[in-house]
């Protein structure tokens, strides 16, 4: 059990459903980092593509700080994720700079969660396995979002996957932004989608920005 989370008992059920495929571990990347955070954030796609690793989680954080070289860092996944959250853990009035986050994003990085709501590798474009294996495994999954207990949470492409299996209590309270039990949830373009880097940074950050604004106006 890590974290709260019985992977143990996710990683049997899973053997059931999916003899012989590998169950990934993810979570929390740097424990003692996490617990010093400020801020902390909780990143959900869908799956890992073509990894084999045991624990993604531990495969990231070497990534960050021994292996400059990692296939992680061959795709814009994990840089833009990075980005996002350097400017989500130092938010004030406005976003910090695109280039001051892209300049922090491995440090910003370490300090978050990243979990697949896929514990099984898969190729590009597999939303239906990825639909199919939430919906099965959905218990599972509510109980580790629940037990990382993240600040803000970012879901790359996986809303319409969570408000659908796993979370069909979020409460949509400004255009990208959902609340569960008063944690901000962002729809976000999934990281490694072909919009601009820029502008994904800046969905990702206004859509922090309105909600927040929007919280502390007065009522009318």
């Amino acid at each position: 059990m890590e974290d709260g989370f019985n992977h143990e008992s996710f990683e049997d059920a899973v053997r059931k459903t999916h003899p012989g495929a590998c169950y990934i571990r993810d979570g929390i990347i740097s424990p003692d980092l996490w617990q010093k955070s400020k801020v902390k954030i909780l990143f959900i796609l869908k799956e890992s593509n073509d990894c084999y690793e045991p624990n993604l989680a531990e495969l990231i954080n070497r990534a960050i700080t021994r292996n400059p070289k990692s296939k992680l860092w061959r795709r814009p996944t994990f840089h833009n994720i990075g980005r996002w959250a350097y400017g989500l853990q130092n938010l004030t009035s406005t976003a910090p700079a695109f280039e001051l986050a892209h300049h922090h994003r491995k440090s910003a990085l370490l300090s978050c969660a990243f979990i697949n709501l896929k514990k099984i590798t898969g190729g590009r474009r597999a939303t239906e396995e990825v639909q199919k294996f939430t919906e099965a495994h959905q218990a599972f999954l509510r109980k580790q979002i629940r037990s990382i207990s993240p600040d803000i949470v970012v879901m790359g492409g996986t809303y319409n996957i969570i408000k659908a299996f796993v979370l069909p209590e979020l409460q949509k309270v400004s255009p990208r932004v959902h609340l569960y039990e008063g944690t901000p949830f962002i729809n976000a373009f999934h990281p490694a989608c072909t919009v601009a880097r820029p502008d994904l940074y800046d969905q990702v950050l206004n859509s922090i920005l309105q909600y927040t604004e929007q919280s502390a106006a007065p009522c009318k």
